[in-house]
């Protein structure tokens, strides 16, 4: 089964790249959002300080200067001539001393600084003969500003949280198809090695037995050999379904062509008339067609076909019958019915009968030859064309249906 250490690792390192990828995704659009609104309350703040100066503008070149008036009653206004104030606004508080530092250095700018704990946005520039400073308290814009950063940590805190809990449910989702291969493939070479031990087990006591008696004949051990061969065969047969399973489950592309259904089916089936005959069989072929032609591939066609009526004759005895029906709808798909009534499937054992390696336990008691892999290549055979395989019993009356799709009619459409 799959290693719990290995998968518990995997599942771990999933989920702390979901929550990396979030929290670094949150933190870029906290970052982006957090830069917008910094940006637009200090130009609102700035084009505010820049109305102030145009008013301001306006009176100087009306000379009235001592009582000029100010559109925003929270700016505070500094305007120097040399080295006297020749207007200020009154007191508020924010400073101890009536004239603060004029920040000589920044003239014509536009910049921030804290005074007494407290934090000013100012504009300081020259209009003739006059120096101008607009200050303004922005602690209002910081402290929202601040706010606003709070809100990004506790969003993303919560959003992390949420992150977590929702990356344990996803990876757990996402996990299943890959334990779900892992555990079959692991139970594929569980039961591949089960299934291979009994006939190299068999072999190999039947030729210890042989070392056992050097001075006996090949007729004396005939009977040995042939059970020898008969393992040894079945193991051929065993080894060369595995590697067409293997095969099958590595096909990407598929050979579709045009062939005319009826002469197909009619090919396949001619030997089967005969091996009926011996085997006191009732076999019969029944056609339902519109048009004879449809598109598909023929070799991964006639590989399907062959795996359910071998089934159909494996499974049946004398005065049994086997019949094959095919209907077809509007060009659209070809519906082929293999039906017998040998020896059926147990309705509790029909969800498994495609796993690799199952043996329904009526078969096992009857003691019929399998591997139980043929199934399985027939399924990823039909996944392989899209076709659709359904099966159902009742009575002992066993029927595997096929629908396989037109892929010209599909491609065309």
């Amino acid at each position: 089964m799959i290693n719990k250490k290995v998968f518990n690792k995997t599942k771990s390192n999933l989920i702390k790249i979901n929550i990396l990828v979030v929290l670094g995704f949150l933190i870029l659009f906290s970052i982006f959002i957090y830069t917008y609104f910094q940006s637009a309350t200090y130009k609102s703040i700035d084009n505010k300080l820049n109305n102030e100066l145009e008013s301001i503008a306006i009176q100087l070149t009306r000379q009235s200067i001592i009582y000029p008036v100010t559109k925003y009653p929270s700016n505070m206004i500094y305007i120097y001539k040399g080295d006297r104030v020749r207007y200020y606004t009154s007191q508020n508080g924010y400073f101890n001393d009536v004239l603060p530092n004029r920040y000589t250095n920044k003239l014509n700018d536009i910049f921030t600084f804290s005074e007494n704990g407290y934090t000013f946005r100012e504009l300081n520039v020259e209009i003739g003969e006059y120096q101008i400073q607009i200050i303004r308290n922005i602690d209002s814009e910081i402290s929202s500003l601040r706010q606003l950063i709070f809100v990004f940590i506790i969003g993303i805190l919560i959003s992390l949280i949420i992150t977590y809990y929702l990356a344990i449910y996803l990876t757990k989702k996402a996990l299943v198809p890959i334990e779900t291969a892992w555990n079959n493939q692991a139970k594929f070479i569980q039961d591949a090695s089960h299934e291979l031990r009994t006939p190299i087990s068999i072999i190999s006591s039947k030729l210890e037995r042989m070392l056992k008696h050097p001075n006996s004949t090949i007729s004396d051990e005939v009977e040995t050999i042939a059970d020898a061969m008969s393992e040894i065969r079945r193991s051929k047969k065993m080894i060369s379904d595995l590697l067409s399973l293997t095969k099958e489950e590595a096909i990407t592309k598929l050979s579709i062509k045009e062939i005319n259904i009826r002469n197909f089916i009619d090919d396949i089936c001619e030997d089967y008339i005969d091996i009926a005959d011996i085997q006191d069989k009732k076999f019969d072929i029944n056609f339902n067609l519109k048009n004879e032609t449809i598109f598909t591939d023929e070799n991964k066609l006639r590989q399907l076909l062959l795996i359910f009526i071998d089934n159909a004759f494996k499974y049946t005895k004398e005065e049994d019958f086997i019949s094959i029906n095919l209907n077809q709808k509007d060009n659209i798909y070809t519906e082929i019915s293999i039906i017998d009534s040998g020896v059926g499937i147990k309705q509790e054992d029909i969800p498994y009968i495609f796993d690799r390696f199952f043996r329904s336990e009526n078969v096992r008691d009857k003691d019929i030859d399998g591997s139980g892999i043929g199934l399985s290549i027939a399924k990823m055979i039909a996944l392989n064309l899209e076709a659709e395989i359904s099966v159902k019993c009742e009575n002992n009356k066993t029927e595997f249906k096929i629908i396989i799709p037109n892929k010209k009619y599909n491609q065309i459409t």
